[in-house]
């Protein structure tokens, strides 16, 4: 049976079951490999590379295999689980023609909105809040803080990219296309203009200790935070494109959630932070309302 001789209550049941296949995939490739570890000692108590500390795609990539593995099962079955022509699937790809860049007052307001409260936090806030941060670490923290940075670094931006346009084409909702590519471009062009500040800038990274405006090497440099620019980029598309509150909501507290832990980890500044995540929600704003907005295919 074709997707457009289902019913509604099919179709949606479907595109319920393969978000939530998607969520358990994103949250399993947070926690990688920690299964295996804990299988492993339950059972086996083998030598292997991997410890609670891996994380996926960074260390002995070829125990990540059964991570593809699962995340192949689930692309294929949503794959199988809908049926689009040639011609549907080539049509979310005409949005990117369609695409019409404009410079908006508004966009320059921001800005200078963004410019004046990133100078105050570094004025007022990124002291004491390192103070605090440094008050504050505990085991709990350290634990917190490496699961939330998993959220905004690796593979995960790229797995989200990807589950919106594949089950936006599979299930023929141009709404997640455009998530998709508005989510890809955004998060692309906040993360070369985040390099290119940070070789500018060439600000220390807190853990260093050598000052706030010490001149760093490019690769310790601290302003703005990659995690972050990437994190409020994707957060910002669903902010501003999203009809659903919950999935908003959800979105940008993540993307909060890496910022914070950033700052936990004194591996950036407060001020860092608000830099990166006003780079990328006004990106965001930008390449959202560049991509036309239509609901059907």
């Amino acid at each position: 049976m074709s997707i457009g001789s289902e019913g509604p209550g099919s179709l949606d049941r479907r595109r319920r079951l393969a978000a939530g296949a998607f969520i358990a995939l994103l949250f399993l490739s947070v926690f990688w490999p920690s299964p295996i570890v804990s299988t492993n000692l339950l059972c086996c108590n083998a030598p292997l590379p991997i410890d609670d500390l891996s994380f996926l795609g960074r260390e002995a990539p070829s125990w990540d295999i059964a991570f593809w593995w699962i995340g192949g099962i689930i692309l294929i079955a949503i794959l199988q689980s809908g049926s689009s022509s040639r011609a549907e699937l080539a049509a979310p790809l005409q949005r990117l023609r369609q695409m019409r860049f404009r410079m908006r007052p508004r966009y320059a307001i921001a800005i200078i909105a963004s410019t004046a409260l990133v100078t105050l936090v570094w004025l007022f806030a990124d002291a004491p809040i390192m103070a605090w941060a440094e008050a504050v670490q505990s085991d709990a923290v350290e634990d917190a803080i490496r699961v939330v940075n998993r959220f905004g670094g690796g593979m995960n931006p790229a797995l989200i990219v990807i589950f919106f346009f594949v089950a936006g084409i599979v299930y023929r909702r141009v709404r997640w296309v455009r998530y998709a590519l508005a989510m890809a471009i955004a998060g692309a062009a906040a993360g070369i203009l985040g390099q290119i500040v940070k070789f500018a800038v060439g600000r220390t990274r807190p853990e260093l200790w050598l000052g706030a405006f010490h001149h760093a090497r490019a690769s310790a440099t601290s302003f703005p935070s990659g995690h972050t620019v990437g994190a409020f980029a994707l957060a910002g598309v669903l902010l501003f494109a999203s009809r659903n509150l919950a999935l908003r909501v959800i979105a940008i507290a993540l993307a909060f959630a890496v910022g914070f832990a950033r700052v936990l980890a004194f591996r950036h500044w407060t001020s860092d932070v608000a830099a990166s995540a006003c780079v990328g929600l006004i990106v965001a704003a930008i390449v959202t309302a560049a991509i036309p907005d239509e609901e059907t295919i």
